[in-house]
């Protein structure tokens, strides 16, 4: 069984670059052969974290815990979900990746535990986040990049002896990266031109081809925004495949592939760049040779899905008469701090904004019924501020009548890691960086809504104009392997999945 998660791949993303897809597009035959779907988050926070827990575990944030892919500390200002300040990773010993906050089964734990132990378990991704929390408390192994060791690793949480497994530890030595730091030029320019039109658009943070990773302050670190990064992670996949002898025993077993370069390349570019085209088209190329080794294993099934959607570039929103903008986190925090200082008097109330959740420093919450208050009539006055929640009882946000509270009730754990709530207008977002760029994180269609397709063992046909629940991807990974569904996971799998005989 494999998860392909394409980070940032929302529907209207795929609706709009399919047909750029090669014929033979790995992607192009499970949307027009398999089971096909939309389907939506049911929940406020689109961001990656949140996105990888739901889909394996069947349940929202409010039940797994992982809120956002960070938080704010009052020591280290946002820390990663991931990071516990404990295991640390192979070769970076100032970063930590385990799942511990994971507080909801997944599938993969159901697996683990309904095999004694014998199914395989492998989490994969650039991204340490994506890798990790797709597969739960107990696989054989979460790998990601990481730009200080200049390869894949994974933590201490994995590996407690801090020494790589054997394969990992090969497949690095005979797949350095440094090669891969070359000039990236779009295989198809005129292709693109005629479908997209000119190369640079208002907004880009780096606007015209080609682009050079070396150039970057940190070559190693922007190595993850190119199409390189995506075909040495599958590289690195079916070295896992090999070296964990996946699929050629009676025990089901449960990859989840994390393809992060989506995601880094349309944050920079947008997700209607040439950048993001190119690169999603040699993504497919290099996602359909690794589809046909597995199929050549034994019998596979596959789920593709995203992890959430993405708003498009506001420079090219307004052009077209459509609202957009982007929110500098800074500047939301100074604005919470001047309106308190002007109503309640000089102090210190906000310890940090890490979107979408505002934390009150010592003097906020002494006087955190009278700030909430005062926050929520005033924030929204900021242009591309649509509403703050008091985040005191997800319970009754989930119980609202409208719509938008019960998304934000659904993001939020009863203790909760914040106090308030930020909710963009449409078309509006966190920036990521003042030279442009775009993101996603919000409630809006556009970010919570994901493709599904599904195709191999025990898929037959299906398309529905029905809006899938996307939490069934979790019953439908259980379907498939023939274990239980997570508790509190959806009834019944996305139609297309055949039950298998126990």
């Amino acid at each position: 069984m494999v998860l392909i998660v394409i980070d940032q791949l929302g529907s209207w993303v795929l609706d709009e670059q399919l047909m750029l897809l090669p014929s033979d597009s790995v992607i192009r035959r499970a949307y027009e052969d398999g089971a096909t779907h939309m389907a939506e988050l049911p929940y406020a926070s689109t961001q990656t974290a949140p996105g990888h827990a739901s889909l394996t575990t069947g349940v929202s944030p409010s039940a797994h815990g992982i809120v956002a892919n960070a938080v704010y500390d009052s020591v280290l200002g946002s820390r990663r979900t991931v990071d516990d300040r404990k295991h640390a990773v192979l070769g970076n010993p100032n970063r930590y990746v385990s799942p511990t906050r994971l507080r909801a089964e997944s599938v993969a734990d159901i697996l683990h535990r309904e095999s004694d132990a014998k199914a395989q378990i492998l989490g994969i991704s650039i991204k340490g986040r994506s890798a990790v929390l797709s597969v739960g408390q107990s696989p054989n192994v979460a790998v990601f990049y990481d730009a200080v060791t200049r390869g894949m690793t994974t933590s201490t949480y994995y590996a407690p002896k801090k020494k790589l497994p054997e394969w990992l530890h090969d497949f690095n030595k005979a797949n350095p990266v440094e090669p891969l730091l070359g000039t990236w030029e779009p295989a198809d320019p005129n292709r693109l031109e005629s479908q997209l039109g000119p190369d640079a658009s208002p907004g880009e943070m780096y606007p015209s081809f080609p682009h050079d990773p070396r150039d970057a302050p940190d070559p190693w670190y922007a190595f993850a925004a190119t199409p390189d990064s995506s075909e040495y992670l599958m590289a690195a996949a079916y070295a896992a495949v090999k070296a964990h002898q996946m699929g050629v025993d009676d025990v089901p077993d449960f990859l989840a592939l994390g393809i992060s370069g989506t995601d880094l390349v349309g944050h920079i570019w947008g997700p209607q760049s040439w950048e993001y085209a190119d690169n999603l088209q040699r993504i497919d190329r290099a996602l359909t040779r690794f589809v046909t080794l597995l199929e050549a294993r034994g019998p596979v099934a596959f789920i593709l899905t995203g992890d959430h959607g993405v708003a498009e570039l506001p420079e090219r929103a307004k052009a077209e008469g459509r609202a957009g903008g982007r929110l500098q986190g800074k500047e939301l925090e100074q604005a919470a701090e001047q309106a308190a200082d002007s109503a309640l008097g000089p102090g210190d109330w906000v310890a940090g904004y890490v979107a979408p959740l505002f934390t009150y420093a010592a003097d906020g919450k002494a006087r955190r019924d009278e700030l909430t208050k005062l926050l929520r009539k005033t924030m929204p006055r900021i242009e591309g501020v649509q509403a703050v929640y008091d985040t005191r009882n997800p319970a009754e946000l989930r119980a609202s009548g409208k719509k938008i509270e019960r998304l934000i009730g659904a993001a939020l754990p009863d203790d909760p890691p914040g106090d308030l709530y930020l909710v963009t207008e449409p078309g509006w977002f966190d920036a990521l960086s003042e030279l442009g760029g775009t993101n996603h994180g919000t409630p809006w269609d556009y970010d919570r809504r994901v493709p599904v397709l599904m195709w191999g063992t025990a898929i037959e046909r299906r398309t529905s104009d029905e809006i899938q629940d996307a939490l069934r991807v979790a019953t439908s990974l259980a379907a498939l392997l023939n274990v239980p569904a997570p508790p509190g996971a959806p009834s019944e799998p996305i139609p297309g999945v055949m039950r298998l005989p126990d």
